[in-house]
């Protein structure tokens, strides 16, 4: 009888936000990601929402499977901020994802629709099934009755592909139409005519400044891992680079322009110079490039900087003169994001700016030399300073 009250209570929540319009936020069981958006279409198997992301930009959709709910929010402080993130998004013109998103019939199961509409387009998807922990993404390849078969891909193994059946209650959760997913179906049939890389990284510290340099030079694109601290990695060109820290031009996930990021040479635990990935997100980059898509309209990415300067005190010195908003990664590991005030020879103080847009007025004192890496420029801190200088708060 309990699951049967919580469905009745999720699906319940869906309708109200469906025909109040409200925008909503979709928790799904089991995972830490959640999806903000605008109910598209409610089925007799799941909800499928218009996405947004954490910019206010809109991005695809999703469809969720009922049980794959654990609840579903439409009134909250966060969803609040959202609607002003989405509305500046909008004013800003940014670049959305939201032409390919199919019209859907209620009165069938969402998931079959999902399926055939890929199928037809030769649309990339993103799948999260019941019986695996970990996404997959493909091309639908055939639809029956009941299952569906995919070609599955991984971007940083292009010779690993797998053919796989899937039923379509197995289906829980499946992202389609966003930016990512779009240049990769534009790309990818180009993609998998080209040869895989071999994969050359570079460990050893004493020749990262070299390696570098010459990468500046080339203007090819590298991937910069900090293993010591995360697990993550920047795809970037290199800006400039001295033999204490390199200035890197971002690149995101589906091959736009993401900012700049100022790293110390004494952070970085490997530089891949040639892989898989690096060759697909080249194919990304290019394809944006070539549909003017690159750089959304409030960023610049032609900033040139001088290496012979102490970057880390010209950026934060410039950051201080002009109230930025940026992104602070210290010697421990902590990552936040704020804007700096009182400057000194040593140290600066910090106001962190939480999710909910609550700023830290007071701020926290921090020594210039625990700082490990600066990013800035990048559309969420643009955004934000945008937002926080309209209402006066910076």
């Amino acid at each position: 009888m309990k699951e049967g009250v919580e469905v009745d209570s999720i699906l319940y929540d869906l309708e109200f936000a469906k025909n109040d319009q409200r925008l909503a936020n979709v928790f799904p069981k089991a995972q830490e990601t959640f999806y903000t958006g605008f109910v598209n279409s409610i089925g007799a198997d799941g909800v499928v929402l218009n996405t947004f992301d954490d910019t206010g930009q809109a991005d695809g959709a999703v469809y969720v499977q009922f049980d794959a709910i654990d609840n579903v929010e439409y009134d909250s402080p966060d969803l609040d901020n959202m609607l002003e993130t989405i509305q500046i998004a909008e004013t800003d013109q940014l670049i959305m994802a939201t032409d390919q998103i199919p019209d859907f019939d209620s009165t069938s199961d969402l998931i079959k629709q999902v399926v055939e509409a890929a199928f037809a387009s030769h649309q990339f998807l993103v799948l999260t099934r019941s019986d695996l922990q970990n996404y997959q993404e493909g091309t639908v390849m055939a639809v029956h009755e009941n299952d569906f078969e995919m070609t599955l891909v991984d971007k940083f193994n292009l010779m690993h592909r797998v053919e796989a059946t899937i039923k379509y209650t197995e289906a829980e959760i499946v992202e389609f139409s966003g930016r990512e997913l779009a240049v990769e179906s534009a790309t990818w049939p180009k993609i998998m005519t080209q040869t895989p890389k071999t994969r050359l990284t570079v460990t050893d510290e004493s020749s990262f400044y070299e390696v570098l340099k010459s990468a500046e030079q080339s203007q090819t694109l590298i991937t910069i891992n900090d293993e010591t601290k995360s697990t993550n990695f920047f795809v970037s060109t290199v800006n400039a680079v001295n033999e204490d820290e390199v200035l890197c031009n971002l690149v995101d996930m589906a091959g736009e322009f993401g900012g700049y990021s100022l790293i110390r040479m004494d952070t970085i635990a490997s530089i891949t110079l040639k892989s898989d990935y690096l060759q697909v997100i080249q194919a990304f980059v290019n394809y944006q490039k070539k549909h003017q898509t690159f750089v959304q309209p409030v960023l610049n990415e032609e900033r040139l900087f001088d290496s012979t300067d102490d970057l880390f005190l010209a950026l934060i010195k410039q950051a201080e003169t002009f109230s930025r908003v940026l992104s602070m990664t210290l010697i421990t590991g902590v990552r936040e994001m704020g804007y700096i005030t009182e400057l000194g020879a040593e140290t600066f103080r910090f106001h962190v700016i939480d999710p909910d847009l609550y700023v830290d007025q007071t701020g926290v004192e921090v020594a210039i030399e625990d700082v490990d890496e600066l990013s800035f420029d990048f559309l969420n801190a643009v955004l934000l300073e945008n937002h926080l200088r309209d209402k006066g708060l910076l």
